[in-house]
């Protein structure tokens, strides 16, 4: 069966369809086609492989049907099937079927558990948070016969993005710093081991769109700095949204022994409807932090989520785990104002003890933090500073390195955003509870000088280390104790 498509690509978008690779950033610049090319390029496989299972995505529904469902309508002729508008999907003739998904909070993602997706199209990646996109990337596999022509490509991920959001890192470190333009490259096997490219794209690769708008590249122009930058000339070095510079490559590392000498901490952030946050940390001579293990009482599978703990039990849960970890001396640990905040009894009338006594009486006891919302993160961004020469080379290590085991620092460290009233605080309505719990101990060992190179001894992190995407706990082996 002819279909007759009205799509006719240029040839940056020609370059996406023709790419060898299966796992493909295509963009940068504001204006370059990018979701027509996303759109069509789903749509072509469809049309080759019957009983194919396709999924576009955007980070929200509105944006989805605005982007997507709606331009989709218009464009994909009838005669290759039908759309559900009840299940947001295009069932087509030969079997196939393309889907339109959404994962506007984390725990959307698990919504797609079991799904099959043989391509998968992501519009506007960085968007999307690095855990959301590894989860449907680990979606992508598949049962059909594919023919032998199209196996280098099936299954396979297009994406598409501008820079900034609060990806803009995870997303910068995978396509844009690792390899060339242009260049196919395979991806670590702890990110999916798939064929990688970038294909830049800038708004002079649309000549329809400046055509029909010729004005729209002056209304860019006009934007103020960091946008205009960033959407004019695709320019990765611009940083937008994303609260702290906290990346793989630069701030995780494999778990190493703690050394004998090393003084040991804990901090703790409360939690009860929402999670609960304890980590344990080490200095080096150098006044370099690590963070070894972790507690994160959350529900499997529901990012921000509380386990529901009293204090007995969240005491009892982190002398547990300590046992487990071997730690068999002394820890400072450190907690908020508020563990010192005695409780309404609504069983026997009165107050119970506060956290920090109910802690003591289990043998744990805290000392209080300064949660000084300013300065706190003033200390982050010290703690996560890249030391680099005049050609931005790296020439040290961070004064934050975090083990690999440390799953939930790493998931949600990258998703914070700065608060749109009040941009030099994080914005409290994400899930920034291991930020509040973290930041106790940068207050605690607060670092006085800018980090540079005089004193950057110290344990020099190897290539981006293997995580996945389990909650609740981070299980460390810390070695020498």
């Amino acid at each position: 069966m002819n279909i007759d498509l009205d799509y006719t690509p240029q040839p940056k978008q020609q370059e996406l369809h023709a790419s060898p690779a299966n796992e493909i950033l295509f963009g940068g610049a504001a204006g370059p086609g990018k979701s027509h090319a996303l759109r069509f390029e789903v749509l072509k496989w469809a049309l080759l492989i019957p009983g194919l299972q396709a999924y576009i995505f955007r980070r929200t529904l509105p944006e989805l049907e605005k982007n997507h469902i709606l331009p989709s309508l218009q464009q994909f002729p009838r005669s290759i099937g039908r759309y559900r508008s009840d299940k947001n999907r295009w069932h087509l003739h030969n079997g196939s079927i393309i889907f339109f998904g959404y994962c506007q909070y984390e725990k959307d993602v698990f919504n797609y558990q079991g799904a099959e997706i043989h391509i998968l199209a992501i519009d506007e990646l960085t968007t999307f948070s690095e855990f959301i996109y590894d989860y449907l990337r680990s979606r992508t596999r598949t049962t059909l016969d594919i023919p032998q022509r199209y196996r280098h490509k099936v299954p396979g991920i297009y994406t598409s993005s501008n820079p900034g959001g609060v990806g803009h890192a995870w997303v910068k470190h995978r396509w844009i710093d690792s390899a060339k333009e242009y260049e196919c490259k395979r991806a670590p096997r702890d990110e999916g081991g798939m064929m990688r490219q970038y294909i830049p794209g800038k708004i002079k690769d649309n000549p329809i769109l400046l055509e029909r708008d010729p004005e729209y590249v002056h209304r860019l122009e006009a934007m103020p700095e960091p946008y205009r930058t960033a959407y004019l000339e695709g320019d990765w070095d611009i940083f937008l949204g994303q609260m702290f510079d906290f990346n793989t490559k630069d701030h995780v590392i494999r778990p190493i022994p703690v050394p004998e000498t090393a003084p040991l901490y804990m901090t703790l952030d409360l939690g009860f409807a929402r999670p609960y946050s304890v980590g344990w940390w080490w200095f080096d001579e150098d006044g370099r932090a690590y963070r070894f293990a972790e507690l994160y009482g959350c529900l499997p599978n529901q990012p921000d989520t509380g386990i529901r703990q009293g204090d007995d039990e969240m005491a009892e849960t982190i002398a547990e785990f300590e046992e487990s970890l071997g730690i068999d001396r002394a820890v400072i640990r450190i907690a908020p104002p508020d563990a010192w905040s005695k409780k309404p009894d609504y069983v026997h009338g009165g107050q119970s003890p506060s956290t920090a006594a109910t802690f003591a009486r289990h043998g744990l006891t805290l000392q209080q933090g300064n949660p000084d919302r300013v300065q706190k993160i003033r200390q982050f961004h010290a703690r996560l500073r890249v030391p680099r020469d005049e050609d931005k080379n790296r020439i040290g290590t961070p004064m934050l390195q975090v083990y690999d085991c440390c799953i939930d620092f790493i998931r949600t460290i990258p998703l914070l955003q700065s608060d749109p009233n009040k941009p030099e605080d994080v914005d409290k309505k994400l899930e920034d509870h291991i930020y509040d719990e973290a930041a106790l101990m940068f207050m605690t060992r607060p670092l006085t000088w800018v980090p540079g190179t005089s004193s950057e001894g110290g344990h020099v992190p190897p290539d981006t280390a293997t995580r996945n995407a389990k909650t609740v706990t981070a299980n460390a082996d810390i070695g020498a104790m």
